[in-house]
């Protein structure tokens, strides 16, 4: 432990990497389970414990393989000595778990994506635990998931295969550069800072992890042996996300020809410029609010620009998904901090081929927060339908790319203001269904070296 200000301030061999540092190995597995019963987990805890990377500096060298671990809040009463009055002290969010009602009266998981078709994480097929394994070669990864696998067989684990109707793992696609999806967008651009200085602001890490208070969003639970157990940990709201990119390309295309003739510009330059909209950012990552005619390499990582000066939404429309998922400066119909997201996505299965589309791919969403409910799932909320800002044209609306076009009160039009009048698509397509969902902590490595004891 150290101080800053006469704070303490947590020590980096004691968390979890992921939550302070992107990893960037080029291969990665998430592997989900479920305990059979208390010895069979801690077996399984204690072989894979020695693998899992910590927040502290690697040096020069990344190690070959590593892992991160999280436990549900089923899986923590299976595998800790927590008594169901320790339970009770973790947030009401963490114990009742995604498939919810509570949950999905934000999540919204209806039509294609509700949670009785998910691959995991229903109230059938409930996860305890998912292990994210990283490694330097494919070589390496199959090493590592093998140990993984091997334990769990022993500990006599149940391990959720969702991609191929229940046939294959979670599995980052090595071909498709780094920070990028399938969509074709450069991602993780805009992450919170996870400073040290403000506690009320968004992107400091007491809004992240568990056992700093005080926060502007209250990590729990901080009492009791539930309070001991969480401190240092962190939540992740595990989400697997498929991507229609078949229906995303034509849309585009489809939608090229017309806009076109709108703007006065050429079907090619349409379709990125339509894309670009949908999104708030081009597909390199200029931002469109600091370069609205075309994308520039020099703003391809910009994080500093606001929306409360584009109140017409000429340059960035409204729904666009990075201003709905990120308001920045724009005035909210409800006082308190914009609440920020740790993501450490990436996405899995192969591109698709020239003129073929054949095979399931997507993203593998990895959410971190202090508070599911006030900053994962209001954030989801706000994608849903755009009632957070009185300053959106429609209270109805939907994140252009990412929301979900079977809630029945939508606003599934998109308008996208031009200086030759509006471009609007009436009903927009379900470009994204959720494939599964799980809550995880992930707790400190101390935690987890009590749990392997």
């Amino acid at each position: 432990m150290s101080t800053i200000n006469d704070v303490t301030v947590p020590d980096k061999s004691n968390i979890q990497g992921m939550i302070l540092r992107g990893f960037t190995h080029p291969y990665s597995c998430h592997m989900v389970f479920k305990f059979k019963d208390q010895p069979g987990a801690k077996s399984f805890i204690k072989a894979i414990f020695p693998y899992v990377q910590s927040a502290e500096s690697w040096g020069d060298e990344k190690p070959d393989l590593m892992l991160n671990i999280g436990l549900t809040c089923s899986g923590i009463a299976m595998v800790s000595n927590l008594n169901a009055t320790d339970m009770k002290y973790f947030p009401w969010t963490f114990q009742k778990g995604p498939a919810s009602g509570g949950s999905q009266q934000s999540l919204n998981d209806c039509g294609p994506s509700d949670p009785s078709k998910w691959a995991f994480g229903n109230t059938t097929q409930q996860v305890d635990c998912v292990v994210h394994t990283y490694a330097m070669s494919p070589q390496m990864l199959k090493q590592l998931v093998s140990i993984v696998s091997n334990a769990a067989t022993a500990g006599g684990l149940t391990e959720y295969l969702p991609l191929d109707e229940g046939t294959k793992r979670l599995e980052e696609y090595a071909l498709i550069p780094r920070n990028s999806i399938h969509f074709g967008y450069l991602d993780g651009i805009d992450q919170p800072k996870l400073g040290w200085t403000n506690p009320m602001d968004p992107s400091d890490l007491r809004n992240f992890l568990i056992g700093y208070p005080p926060s502007a969003f209250s990590p729990g639970p901080t009492l009791g042996d539930a309070g001991t157990f969480a401190k240092d940990g962190c939540y992740n709201a595990f989400r697997i996300l498929l991507q229609d990119v078949e229906l995303f390309d034509n849309f585009l295309s489809t939608n090229a020809e017309n806009i076109a003739k709108t703007i006065g510009q050429t079907p090619k330059y349409a379709k990125e410029w339509l894309a670009a909209k949908l999104n708030g950012r081009w597909i390199n990552g200029s931002p469109l609010e600091l370069s609205p005619d075309e994308p520039d390499p020099k703003t391809s990582h910009s994080t500093k620009f606001g929306y409360a000066g584009d109140t017409s939404g000429m340059k960035c429309p409204f729904a666009a998904h990075s201003r709905v998922a990120n308001p920045r400066d724009e005035k909210l119909s409800e006082q308190g901090p914009v609440p920020r997201l740790i993501r450490r996505g990436m996405a899995y299965g192969a591109p698709p081929l020239i003129n073929s589309y054949k095979g399931e791919r997507g993203l593998i969403g990895l959410f971190l927060c202090g508070s599911l409910p006030t900053q994962f799932e209001l954030l989801y909320s706000w994608i849903n339908t755009t009632n957070f800002s009185a300053v959106f044209p429609s209270q109805n609306g939907q994140d252009a790319l990412i929301a979900n076009r079977s809630m029945e009160t939508a606003d599934t039009s998109f308008t996208i203001p031009t200086d030759k009048g509006p471009v609007v698509i009436k009903d927009m397509p379900q470009f994204v269904v959720t494939r599964g969902t799980a809550y995880c902590l992930l707790p400190s490595l101390s935690t987890l070296k009590s749990l392997a004891e």
